[in-house]
């Protein structure tokens, strides 16, 4: 638990005594907003459950604690929803699974990353399984919008609800954590750690650093629209959208009394002079309304967002 973030360790050691008194819920839903560390919670849960040792934590040593190390536990079963729907085939296919007998150790644990993207039908199936469980096994479901999920879901899982951790619970932790400095410049784009840390491993932070400088530039008409978003394409469209929402959000926030984020000092006031707080307010729904109109048509999305930049 010692690489654990601080904010997370309380919960953690909440299951640990539920586990070590026997009264473990074979339930767990963990929530929290995006990015607070829900996968890294129940990812720690998973090593406990798994351990083959009967003290609280897992042991580290046992055969059971090195497959899981080694990701390789047969015992295992996980359902990541972060970039897609999960389908009530890989559900029917994973509770086939779970309910042979275990191979290795004494319990099996299905985890579920990002349940909100079950759809109906996946959702139901999982409530079965959750009604008529298979002995020795737990389901571990993590979620940023637990609200979407059934009722009857929520009803039959321990709830574990982890606290935002305040902003210098973040800098603290990313003192820890490399090319600390460069994620800091972020804070204006989000404060929840664990998703700066994502952006940092899918190599985005470039693209979101150089963005308040570049928009800068546009506006005062030393480069192009063209140009701010020469590196778009439809892997990064998302990302860019993303990038200029939070920087009109936080314009709209301070336009309002809140404190701008150094890295956005210089674009707020072109940004107000030019649009004012309707405008501001205008081009955040137009983005939004941007992106949910390129997921549902065949819209070319360089072409979508070089428009919308010229109306800035």
């Amino acid at each position: 638990m010692t690489n654990l973030a601080h904010w997370l360790k309380p919960c953690l050691q909440q299951i640990q005594l539920l586990k070590q008194t026997n009264r473990l819920s074979h339930a767990l839903l963990i929530m929290g907003a995006d990015g607070v560390g829900q996968e890294q919670l129940a990812r720690e849960m998973v090593k406990d459950l798994m351990c083959e040792s009967d003290q609280s934590a897992a042991c580290g040593n046992c055969h059971s604690c090195q497959l899981i190390r080694a990701e390789t536990h047969p015992d295992f079963r996980i359902l990541d929803g972060e970039a897609s729907s999960i389908k009530v085939d890989q559900v029917r296919l994973l509770v086939k699974q779970i309910n042979q007998k275990p191979q290795v150790g004494q319990n099996k644990v299905v985890l579920i990353t990002h349940a909100q993207a079950m759809n109906i039908n996946a959702a139901n199936a999982v409530l079965k399984a959750l009604e008529e469980p298979a002995p020795r096994t737990y389901f571990i479901l993590t979620s940023s919008q637990s609200t979407s999920l059934l009722p009857t879901i929520r009803s039959r899982c321990l709830l574990v609800n982890i606290p935002t951790p305040s902003l210098d619970d973040v800098k603290t932790w990313l003192m820890d954590q490399p090319e600390s400095e460069e994620l800091s410049k972020l804070f204006w784009l989000t404060t929840q750690p664990f998703r700066l840390l994502s952006i940092q491993q899918q190599n985005k932070v470039p693209l979101y650093v150089d963005l308040p400088a570049q928009l800068s530039e546009m506006l005062q008409g030393s480069v192009t629209a063209n140009d701010v978003l020469k590196s778009l394409d439809n892997n990064n469209f998302e990302d860019f959208c993303n990038g200029l929402e939070a920087i009109l959000h936080q314009c709209i926030c301070c336009s309002t009394g809140a404190q701008l984020d150094a890295s956005l000092q210089s674009v707020y006031p072109i940004l107000i002079s030019r649009l004012g707080i309707q405008g501001l307010m205008q081009r955040y729904q137009a983005l939004q309304k941007l992106k949910s109109d390129l997921k549902k048509t065949n819209l070319n999305p360089i072409m979508q967002l070089t428009y919308e930049l010229n109306q800035w």
